[in-house]
């Protein structure tokens, strides 16, 4: 096999050309550029002909300057997995002959023509030739498309995530076509992913995540595939993962205890680092279900102070949670009223929702209060308040159906259909008396923070707000209107008229 200066060949089996050069201050830089093919013979044409434009452009300037690649590769056509030559042009032709040539010299033999270059010779069989493979569009391109199309169907945080994995991809296996990466190509991704050492139930979820897409491009005409090429490439069955997979760890007695003493207050200063904590710990709700609460989800229905809880992870329609008696007790149904009054919308309004939702804040603040306390084990996090609230329910005997309705189906083991139905006509006050049998060993009495602390609070994020927003719409009304030195001048000569 002939060595070419200059030709690479990446972990992922793509070749990529690495030149040395000199910028303009005449200091050394390094390039790679990706050939976006895996076809030795391929590459190393490509990579010849870039050497000759090269030393030519050396030899000329007495110094390594990058010169175009567009110039060099993309002029003429030339795929042999697939049988593709095509030409525009008398010098754009004479190029390929002359990597036609070089083929030849160094396999013996010229390519195998698609049949429509042969078509009118007669002792061609095109039923003997092998199928050449088809181009398809590239990766970015059906990236793409397919994110267009999920914006209706995954949840914000989801679309983030997906468009991570998908410029990582790129980055490790190229920009290729989409009919160009096959089974070997995929588990070649697997195994990088394996190697970082990323657990398996993430594996399989970015493998989850890829396979929707290829079927996607499957079904959408983008790619040539019968069968996605990720298929049968997780690890293991999802029972399986969830059987040996390390779950949350509920709150000790004694942590709570450490968790909710008095000096809590003074280490969750805002009204979310403060509520959100105690909401979930007392109802078994999410992170991002308590932090983007709307006002109006907090209601009195039947005599019984309820949240609407929309934002879960196992419904779109969400669950009716009866608040804690000592929520109420601590002042929630308070400040939820004065938020009302204020108009607001959300329950926190100054909150912002990002890709981790409405609760990064708030996790991160209590994530950090349990490394002062010297709680560091690594399974016992946020989410631990659901483990605890489902462990203290099931140590008072509740009844499997209310707490499956309070926590959202989950932590509870459930069969029959007919049982799942029936939790959704459970009533209220049976919820909230289920509810109120969890209590914990910490007391009340130091944690509640009076109305007035979060009423000031939220007054000064407001006035904050609102002069951020005037603010910004002076600038964009400044930038409508006559320069900044124009304005002054023609206010000058105002005054001196006055």
């Amino acid at each position: 096999m002939i060595r070419v200066p200059r030709l690479k060949l990446n972990r992922h089996g793509v070749f990529c050309l690495r030149v040395l050069w000199l910028d303009e201050s005449g200091k050394r830089r390094e390039r790679l550029h990706s050939l976006n093919t895996k076809d030795p013979t391929v590459a190393r044409l490509m990579a010849l002909q870039f050497n000759t434009s090269f030393e030519l452009q050396r030899a000329m300037t007495f110094k390594p300057t990058f010169p175009s690649l567009d110039g060099v590769l993309n002029k003429y056509d030339l795929d042999l997995s697939r049988g593709v030559m095509k030409s525009d042009g008398p010098d754009d032709h004479t190029r390929m002959m002359e990597a036609l040539r070089a083929y030849s010299e160094m396999r013996g033999t010229l390519p195998t023509l698609q049949p429509q270059t042969e078509a009118g010779r007669g002792d061609v069989t095109t039923q003997d030739q092998q199928r050449p493979l088809p181009r398809s569009i590239k990766f970015s391109e059906a990236v793409a498309a397919y994110l267009k199309e999920k914006i209706h169907d995954n949840a914000k945080r989801t679309l983030y995530e997906k468009g991570l994995l998908f410029d990582e991809f790129k980055g490790l296996l190229g920009d290729l076509e989409m009919n160009l990466y096959d089974k070997p190509t995929l588990v070649q991704w697997k195994n990088h992913e394996m190697n970082k050492k990323a657990g398996p139930s993430r594996v399989n979820k970015r493998l989850g995540y890829l396979n929707d897409f290829f079927n996607f491009c499957i079904g959408n005409g983008h790619s040539q595939h019968q069968v996605s090429p990720v298929e049968g490439l997780k690890i293991s069955s999802r029972g399986k993962l969830k059987k040996n997979s390390e779950s949350w760890k509920p709150f000790s007695d004694d942590d709570l205890k450490a968790i909710f003493s008095p000096a809590y207050l003074k280490a969750m200063p805002k009204p979310d680092h403060y509520w959100v904590p105690l909401i979930a710990l007392f109802s078994g709700a999410r992170l991002n279900e308590v932090a983007g609460l709307p006002v109006a989800h907090a209601r009195i229905i039947d005599g019984v102070h309820v949240m609407e809880l929309t934002e879960t992870k196992t419904s779109k329609s969400g669950r009716i949670v009866p608040i804690h008696q000592s929520l109420i007790a601590l002042g929630l149904w308070d400040y939820i009223e004065h938020v009302r009054a204020k108009g607001e919308e959300r329950l926190f309004p100054y909150l912002v929702d990002g890709n981790n939702g409405y609760g990064k804040n708030a996790a991160r603040k209590f994530a950090l209060w349990l490394d002062d306390l010297g709680i560091t084990d690594s399974r016992k996090v946020f989410h631990s308040t659901r483990a605890t609230i489902i462990t203290k329910l099931h140590s008072e005997n509740a009844n499997p159906a209310h707490a499956m309705q309070l926590t959202g189906h989950e932590g509870v083991q459930v069969q029959n259909i007919h049982f799942q139905i029936y939790t959704h006509g459970i009533g209220l006050e049976k919820l909230r008396d289920t509810l109120n049998l969890v209590s914990y060993p910490f007391s009340l009495d130091g944690l509640k923070v009076p109305l007035e602390k979060w009423t000031k609070f939220l007054a000064r994020e407001k006035f904050i707000t609102e002069r951020k927003a005037k603010g910004a719409a002076a600038a964009a009304k400044r930038q409508g209107d006559l320069p900044p030195l124009i304005l002054k001048k023609s206010t000058r000569a105002k005054v001196k008229n006055i």
